[in-house]
């Protein structure tokens, strides 16, 4: 309880001296606060109501064994918002490893306080006004507590210990983490090969028994936080040493890095800021998560390709967006945030800025290579298809990735190299909202093309615009410079004064 009422200190500390939230404007926070009701509420009312609304549309069906069938699929969705949008906690242990507190203690702490956030809030409200409507109401004082205890094990701790332990596989075991989502996939595979009834005969058998179901979910969840406290106390150990990885680059990596300084312009710098994205464990999943959107979305397309022949616009905007600059999504707002740790030592070196500018560009070129050669390896999709993809990936190359190096030094956030989230923050976002009218015409082209069927003139327009824009980025890249140069001060400022995210 010593090293809880610690931590719980230090996070309201924190939380009061964070200049967009704890000594923020008075009206700032009554906004927020309002733009949360307005989000939480319909989704209370949904769930109050949701009972009545399973009646009316299966009369003959029991509400209660339909809800407890489907209580079970809220644990991955959970468990993926946390992931996303979440910092683990055991990331920001090494502060505490010299104090005076049990490292036992310790890592019993930030695993209870993961639990306070938004998230529970979120899992209560979806979990409670049901709960209050249709098992209240229907059993008895004990299966109902036992009803909720298992509800609330399945949505709020669970999701945070998964998320907790996703992150530490992510930032020290990758494979590891690339194994578990696989798992978690076939999970689903095997529900839809099988049939409904494995997920939700599984759920039907925790909710509809709810005693033995408390102790079965109890037993999962306390065997989840065991596994997890033994993972933490691993990166603990890790913190205490200060090592910030184990072992250094392997033999293959080094030659790929000395081909990179040897053969492309401004090869080192593009070098430098490839290492930075392979050690910053939030880029590293940015880029992991994205990269598995894009397997889905292409093995979308390629279903309905099989099957129907076309390809819906939706899911044709989904791999136009995601797709194809999915690398630009994980890694552009950011892309000069992760400079921050050497951009002093850069300016103060006679290097030129628009060599700087230059190797922004080519990084972000770089995750754009995938979705380059792609469409050329699909022998079996139609010709317009092909056309418009290839003409869609030319906009993102001339267009979206030299707007975003130009406008890259007004976001003006640091990236901490050892955060392991997905959230961006609210100043740099706000920032990238300039970036919004190129990004319209890509979510306009799918619909504009499946409206009109000229499917070879959008995308032969945005060919030649994308071609322009290689051009321009390629032969002046003096404006980049210009730019940099003009934000320079005041980007070096906010790196000094803003907390890394």
């Amino acid at each position: 309880m010593r090293a809880i009422r610690f931590l719980l200190r230090h996070r309201v500390t924190r939380w009061r001296r964070d200049p967009s939230w704890g000594t923020g404007t008075v009206a700032g926070q009554i906004v927020l606060l309002a733009l949360l009701l307005c989000f939480l509420l319909p989704l209370g009312v949904f769930s109050y109501v949701l009972g009545d609304v399973l009646r009316e549309l299966y009369p003959e069906a029991n509400a209660l064994r339909l809800i407890n069938g489907g209580m079970l699929y809220l644990v991955p969705a959970l468990m993926a918002s946390r992931f996303l949008l979440r910092s683990p906690p055991s990331g920001r242990v090494a502060p505490y490893v010299s104090l005076p507190i049990s490292p036992s203690g310790l890592l019993h702490g930030q695993a209870a306080l993961s639990v306070l956030s938004l998230h529970t809030l979120l899992a209560g409200v979806l979990v409670g006004p049901v709960w209050a409507a249709e098992v209240l109401t229907t059993w008895s004082p004990l299966g109902a507590a036992a009803w909720l205890g298992t509800a609330l094990l399945l949505t709020v701790v669970l999701p945070s210990h998964g998320a907790i332990l996703l992150h530490l596989l992510l930032g020290r075991r990758p494979w590891g983490f690339v194994g578990a989502l696989a798992g978690i996939a076939l999970c689903f595979v095997a529900d839809a090969g099988v049939g409904p009834d494995l997920f939700r005969g599984l759920s039907r058998l925790l909710f509809g028994r709810p005693e033995g179901g408390l102790i079965a979910t109890a037993c999962g969840v306390g065997s989840t936080h065991a596994l997890m406290i033994r993972v933490m106390r691993a990166r603990l150990e890790v913190d205490r040493r200060t090592v910030a990885q184990i072992g250094g680059p392997s033999r293959r990596a080094a030659s790929v890095y000395q081909w990179i300084e040897q053969t492309l312009p401004a090869g080192t710098l593009v070098a430098l800021e490839l290492r930075q994205v392979v050690r910053t464990r939030r880029l590293r999943g940015a880029t992991a998560t994205i990269l598995g959107l894009m397997v889905l979305f292409y093995g979308w397309a390629g279903a309905q390709l099989v099957m129907t022949g076309t390809v819906e616009s939706e899911v044709l905007m989904n791999i136009v967006l995601l797709g194809i600059g999915g690398p630009i999504f994980a890694i552009g707002y950011t892309v000069y945030g992760i400079s921050a740790g050497h951009i002093d030592g850069l300016f103060a070196r006679p290097t030129p800025l628009s060599h700087i500018a230059i190797s922004k560009l080519a990084l972000l070129w770089a995750g754009l290579i995938p979705a380059t050669l792609l469409p050329t390896l699909l022998p079996w999709v139609p010709l317009r298809y092909v056309a418009f993809l290839v003409g869609c990936t030319l906009y993102w190359w001339g267009v979206m990735v030299p707007s975003t190096v130009y406008f890259g030094p007004r976001f003006r956030t640091p990236v901490d190299l050892s955060a392991s989230h997905f959230s961006m923050n609210p100043s740099g976002s706000m920032r990238g909202l300039v970036l919004l009218p190129p990004l319209l015409v890509l979510i306009a082209s799918p619909i504009l093309a499946d409206a009109t069927g000229a499917w070879w003139i959008v995308g032969g327009s945005l060919c030649a615009v994308g071609v322009f824009g290689i051009g321009v980025a390629a032969w002046r890249p003096e404006p980049f410079a210009q730019q940099l140069n003009r934000h320079r001060h005041a980007m070096l400022k906010a790196f000094r004064e803003n907390e890394p995210i």
